[in-house]
C-alpha cells in the first residue's frame, strides 16, 4: 500500500489522434496597432487605462529550447537569468534595484520565462513618474542585444541553475519532467526540456551560451508589445528609438519548427513523487499538425472543437455529482506542447488512490462520444452557452485589463492566433453557431 500512497500521476498515450479540416481571411482588431522595422522587429501597441497610471511590457522571442545546439541543453533558460545579471547600460542587478525602487517587484511583477520554443520577458511600468517610461525601453533594449555574459557571471549562474533543475517549482513540476520524454517520443522536443542536463550546465564553454544569444536572440525573431496608459505614437516613436538600430547577424541560422510524429504505440506511465499531494490521470491522444487559422472555416474549426470539449466536460461534471464520483473533477480539451501541433487530452484528478475507477471513468466517457456522438439538446445547449459567454464579454469588453491585451498578442506574434477582438469575435459566433450541426461535432 505504501507506494500507492505516492502515486500521483499516470499518463496514457494513445496512437489514435483527431484530425481535421479552409476562404474570407480574419480581420485585425483596428485597436491594437502592428508594425514593423526594417529590421523585422514587429511590435503591437494599445492604449488601455485599464489600470491607469501602468504600461505592460513585453520583450518576445521566438526561440527557446528547442533550438539548442547539443553543447548548449539548458542554455536558452540561462541566457534569460543572464539578462538580469548584467547588462551593457545596468550593471550586475542594477536593472532589479532600479525598478523595485519605482515598485516593480522582481518575480511578482517583472519576470521571464522560457520553454521549448519562445523566451519571454514581462516588464509592467507605473507612468506616474517621468523617466519610467523611456528606462523600461531601455531595459528591453539592452535584454534584446547588449546582455553582458561576463565568464564570472556565467560561473556564478550554474549553481542557480542547477538547484532549479534539483528542487524545481514542486511535485508536479519534477513528475511532468518525467513524462516529457514520452510524451514528445520520437521528437526532437523530448530531449530539449528548457532545465537542460545537469552535466552541461556544470560543464558548458562560455562561448556556447554567448553562442546561443548571437544566433537567436535578433530583431527578425522578436516582438515587443505595449499595452496601457500610454500614447500610441510616443510608444511608436520609442520602440523604433530603441530598436530600429539593432542588426541581424550576417549569416543567420534558419528558425525551423520541428516535427512531433504520431506515437508509434500506446504508452502508460505510472510517476511518483513523495510531496504530490493529488492523483492525477492524464490520457493524451497523438499529435496532429495544427493549421493556423486565418479564414472564417479555420475559425469555425476552433467553434467546433470548443463545443465539443463544452459538452464532454459537461457530462464529466455531472459524474462529479453522483453519490460515489469517479474523480474529484475532470476536463478534456485539445492543447497544444509544440509548436505547430495539438493533442486531444483528458485529465481527472481525484483524493482517493483508486486511479483504476478514475481512468475507467475517463476513457469510457472519451470512447462513449467517440461512439455515439452528442445529441442535438447537448449542442444547443453549448451554443447557447457560448454565445452568451461572448456577450457577456463583448458587453464588458472595455473592463479588459491591459495584461490580458498582451497575452493575446502574445499568442498572435509566437503561434498566429487571430486577433479580431471581442466585438468582431462576437459577431463572428453570431454567425457561425447557427450554421454548426451535429454532424460537424461528431
Amino acid at each position: 500500500m505504501q507506494i500507492f500512497k505516492r502515486v500521483a500521476l499516470l499518463l496514457l498515450i494513445f496512437t489514435v489522434s483527431f484530425s481535421y479540416a479552409q476562404d474570407t481571411k480574419l480581420t485585425i482588431d483596428p485597436n491594437v496597432k502592428i508594425g514593423k522595422l526594417a529590421n523585422g522587429l514587429t511590435y503591437y501597441i494599445r492604449a488601455n487605462k485599464k489600470p491607469e497610471k501602468k504600461v505592460e511590457l513585453r520583450l518576445a522571442v521566438n526561440a527557446g529550447s528547442i533550438l539548442e545546439d547539443d553543447d548548449q541543453q539548458g542554455l536558452a533558460h540561462m541566457t534569460e537569468h543572464m539578462a538580469f545579471n548584467g547588462t551593457k547600460n545596468f550593471k550586475k542587478n542594477d536593472i532589479i534595484s532600479y525598478l523595485q525602487s519605482i515598485g516593480v517587484g522582481f518575480g511578482s511583477d517583472l519576470n521571464a520565462y522560457t520553454s521549448f520554443d519562445e523566451t519571454v520577458y514581462m516588464l509592467p511600468i507605473p507612468t506616474d513618474k517621468p523617466g519610467n517610461i523611456e528606462k523600461g525601453f531601455q531595459i528591453l533594449e539592452v535584454w534584446a542585444h547588449n546582455v553582458s555574459f561576463f565568464n564570472e557571471d556565467i560561473d556564478g549562474e550554474r549553481n542557480i541553475i542547477l538547484e532549479e533543475s534539483r528542487t524545481g517549482k514542486g511535485a508536479e513540476d519534477r513528475m511532468f519532467k518525467k513524462v516529457y520524454p514520452s510524451l514528445f517520443a520520437g521528437s526532437k522536443y523530448a530531449s530539449r526540456l528548457p532545465i537542460g542536463i545537469d552535466s552541461i550546465i556544470k560543464t558548458f564553454k562560455h562561448d556556447a551560451i554567448r553562442r546561443f544569444y548571437k544566433d537567436w536572440y535578433r530583431p527578425n525573431l522578436m516582438a515587443v508589445i505595449v499595452v496601457g496608459d500610454i500614447d500610441v505614437a510616443k510608444a511608436e516613436a520609442l520602440i523604433k528609438k530603441h530598436f530600429a538600430g539593432i542588426k541581424n547577424p550576417v549569416k543567420e541560422r534558419a528558425r525551423t519548427n520541428f516535427p512531433v510524429p504520431a506515437y508509434a504505440k500506446d504508452t502508460a506511465l505510472v510517476i511518483t513523487d513523495k510531496e504530490a499531494t493529488m492523483y492525477n490521470s492524464f490520457i493524451v491522444y497523438s499529435t496532429y499538425p495544427k493549421k493556423e487559422a486565418t479564414t472564417v472555416n479555420d475559425y469555425k474549426n476552433d467553434i467546433i472543437e470548443n463545443i465539443f470539449s463544452t459538452i464532454v466536460n459537461q457530462r464529466l461534471r455531472e459524474l462529479t455529482q453522483k453519490e460515489n464520483p469517479p474523480f474529484l473533477g475532470a476536463s478534456v480539451g485539445f492543447d497544444s506542447y509544440a509548436k505547430g501541433y495539438a493533442s486531444f487530452q483528458a485529465q481527472a484528478s481525484n483524493g482517493s488512490g483508486n486511479i483504476g475507477k478514475s481512468v475507467e471513468a475517463l476513457m469510457n466517457e472519451v470512447e462513449r462520444v467517440k461512439r455515439f456522438g452528442v445529441t442535438q439538446a447537448e449542442l444547443d445547449r453549448a451554443k447557447t452557452n457560448l454565445l452568451t459567454s461572448m456577450e457577456r464579454m463583448n458587453k464588458e469588453k472595455d473592463k479588459t485589463q491591459s495584461a490580458n491585451f498582451v497575452d493575446e498578442y502574445l499568442r498572435n506574434f509566437l503561434t498566429n492566433e487571430p486577433i479580431p477582438g471581442i466585438e468582431a469575435e462576437y459577431n463572428l459566433y453570431k454567425q457561425i453557431l447557427p450554421t454548426i450541426t451535429i454532424a460537424d461535432v461528431n
